[in-house]
Order: C-alpha cells, then sequence, then structure tokens
C-alpha cells in the first residue's frame, strides 16, 4: 500500500490546494502480443462445509481538513500505512487533498480487506478462475479467484461526460507503460487494455475522489501493478489480429451517483452504504455466465495445445 510521509502530506495540502488532473486518453494497440508458453491454472478450492459469518459493520466518523493542523493531528494519531489505508478508502491521492474537504476514517482501524465493499465469496463465480468486477456505484474493483476475493482497490472511472460503459471486456494487452496520444506528458503505468477500438485500460493515474477519466479506469500503483502481473492477456493467432483466446473477464457495472454524495462519504451514517450482497454481485455476473464458462474451456484447451508442441 502507498506510504506517505509528513512532508509529503503537507506538500500536498499545499502546493495542491487547487488540486490538478490530466485526464488519460485512448490508447493504440500494440501490432502483436506475444504467446505464452506457459500458464498454470490452480485447481478450485474445495467446498466449504460452513457459511462464512456474516461480515461486522466497521464504524467511520469524519475528519475535517482545516489545514495543515489537521494534517499534523491526523499523523499524530496514525501511523503512516493507515493514513495510506484512509486515503484508500476515500478514493483519492495525496495530490488531492484539500482544505475544507473532509476523510471518512474507519475506527478502529480494520484489515483493508474488512473494508471490501464486495464479497468475500461468491458462489456463481466458483468456476471461473479469474475475474475483475468493477463498480462504478462505489468506485471500486474486486478480483476473484474461484469465487473467493483476493484483492479489491478503489478506482476512478469515467467522468458524467465521458463514463465507463458498463458490460463485459477482457484483459487484451499490456504495457508496463504508454504516453497518452492526446499528451505525450502524460505517462499512463501499468497499462492493461480492455477496448481496443475505444481505449479503455486499466492503469495507474491520478485519483481526485470521484469518477474523472475519459472512460478508463484509474488506479492506485500499487493496484494497477497488481492487476498488470495477476490478469491474463488474450492469444492471439500468428497474423496478430486473430483472437484465439480471451484475457481475463472484467465486468463493470452499476451507476455512479453524479451531482450527488458519494457512497463511501455516507459511511458515518450508513456503515453498509458501500457493501455490495453475494446475490447483487451473482444478478451482475449472470448473464455472462456461460460466455464466461465457454471461454474459459476455449483457452484450457488451446494451452493444452500450445503445451503439447
Amino acid at each position: 500500500m502507498l506510504m506517505l510521509s509528513g512532508a509529503l502530506l503537507s506538500a500536498a495540502l499545499i502546493g495542491h490546494a487547487i488540486g490538478w488532473e490530466h485526464v488519460s486518453a485512448p490508447e493504440l494497440p500494440p501490432l502483436m502480443v506475444t504467446l505464452p508458453a506457459r500458464e498454470a491454472r490452480p485447481a478450485p478450492p474445495e467446498p466449504e462445509s460452513e457459511t462464512l459469518p456474516s461480515p461486522v459493520p466497521v464504524l467511520y466518523h469524519p475528519f475535517p481538513i482545516y489545514g495543515l493542523e489537521s494534517l499534523a493531528e491526523l499523523q499524530s494519531r496514525l501511523k503512516p500505512e493507515d493514513i495510506s489505508l484512509v486515503l484508500k478508502l476515500n478514493r483519492l491521492d495525496d495530490r488531492h487533498i484539500r482544505r475544507g474537504s473532509t476523510l471518512i476514517i474507519p475506527d478502529p482501524i480494520p484489515d483493508w480487506m474488512d473494508l471490501s465493499p464486495f464479497p468475500h465469496r461468491v458462489e456463481a463465480l466458483r468456476s471461473i478462475a479469474k475475474i475483475i468486477l468493477v463498480s462504478r456505484r462505489v468506485q471500486a474493483f474486486g478480483a476473484y479467484e474461484f469465487g473467493h476475493l483476493v484483492r479489491w482497490g478503489p478506482t476512478s472511472t469515467g467522468k458524467k461526460s465521458t463514463p465507463t460503459p458498463a458490460g463485459l471486456y477482457h484483459t487484451n494487452w499490456k504495457a508496463r507503460q504508454r504516453r497518452s496520444t492526446v499528451n505525450p506528458a502524460w505517462l499512463l503505468r501499468w497499462y492493461v487494455n480492455l477496448e481496443n477500438r475505444e481505449g479503455i485500460s486499466f492503469h495507474q493515474y491520478s485519483l481526485p475522489g470521484y469518477p474523472a477519466s475519459h472512460a478508463c479506469i484509474r488506479l492506485f500503483e500499487d493496484d494497477a501493478r497488481w492487476i498488470y502481473h495477476w490478469i491474463d492477456q488474450w492469444i492471439l493467432a500468428e497474423d496478430g489480429r486473430t483472437v484465439l483466446a480471451q484475457g481475463t473477464p472484467v465486468i463493470v457495472f452499476g451507476q455512479y451517483p453524479y451531482g450527488q454524495e458519494p457512497p463511501w462519504k455516507q459511511l458515518v451514517e450508513d456503515p453498509r452504504a458501500t457493501m455490495m450482497s453475494e446475490q447483487e454481485i451473482e444478478d451482475v455476473v449472470r448473464p455472462y455466465l456461460a460466455r464466461l464458462r465457454q471461454e474459459a474451456d476455449e483457452r484450457q484447451r488451446l494451452m493444452a495445445e500450445l503445451r503439447s508442441q
């Protein structure tokens, strides 16, 4: 998780009181993607004999930012890793801490996974090796392996005029960094393409605490790096154009309440304001399950053929 020093927090408040924001632009695809030589597929976990206990809601309190004295107080009360957790919970990077804003702080500070708005297990996904869900409503992603949540984190999806379209995507190809075609000064790190024609992707970029992109899905650097290494890319034929097997599936869903208070700002009054039930997630993925299973079978067959060559 991102670690923040006291000096960095102070600089964030002074140098970025107004804040800046570069918006990412659609990116052009590379000509070819290298075929993977080997791909490990762990076996699905055995069914659990007991149902998981319902998560106990975490309590939250507001912390107004009046100035540098507020940051000093925050640093005296919380460890650096806890401050990083608080910023992630608020979908906010250090460049966008502003006077007059309010941070939502869990009390006491729990484990990061205990703050997940996604259910820790989704039975309907037990047959899916890997999948990423992106909730536009709560501005967060959840990564699952065989129905078990393995990571979650904040996002900044498309702003109101250029929202990230809902639907099923796949992780096509990736690059450690790419320059924006709109402005070469905009460096997009840990880039994972989701849609070639429109240039929609995961990548590291600023998180201002609200949806702000041109339709891409912005991430904190640690999350972007993790997704970059975790996902599977598509497999292309020798012509570099024909898709033989899809990459990791990604489903974007939900509606962000533009112009209203975001769900995570409501956690003080309602500790479950961002939480999604297993039933909600199953309703989201159900229309895609047959296709996802077919694509997974096709990929496994292709990988078996490649290994036998």
